[in-house]
């Protein structure tokens, strides 16, 4: 077999093998973090619940005090929507929207940072803690 059609050959298994890796991987990818707050329920909710207040914990305002805000919607609960502008690289540009909001239990939110390739979801859930 000539060389070049050796290569020709081995060039297409590896893109076979390469495409069988890629429709192997999911679609999404799942990160978890947790975290203990030593406070009630009834004093978190409202900070987690209320994109007006994201500002006061929130680590973009550590990173850019200057960063502009501007809200939509209620300012709690589903719909309530927050859009940021920052000339701080690290910053950027985005949106955060609570998607559903379950009083005492959860808030699911849709991030969108300019230049991501779409809106990530995060889910702040209320877990009893554990007595240990």
């Amino acid at each position: 077999m000539a060389p070049m059609m050796r290569l020709v050959l081995g060039l297409g298994v590896l893109v076979l093998i390469l495409s069988a890796v890629a429709l192997g991987l999911p679609a999404y990818v799942t990160a978890t973090r947790s975290v203990v707050i030593n406070a009630p329920e009834y004093v978190v909710f409202p900070y987690v619940n209320n994109v007006r207040r994201y500002q006061e914990w929130a680590p973009w305002s550590d990173k850019d005090p200057n960063i502009k805000l501007t809200y939509s919607g209620p300012p709690e609960g589903n719909g309530a929507k927050a859009e940021w502008v920052s000339d701080v690289p690290a910053v950027g540009n985005g949106s955060i929207q609570i998607m559903e909001s379950k009083p005492s239990s959860s808030v699911t939110l849709a991030a969108d940072a300019k230049g991501s390739k779409g809106p990530a979801t995060s889910i702040w859930r209320r877990r009893a803690r554990d007595p240990r």
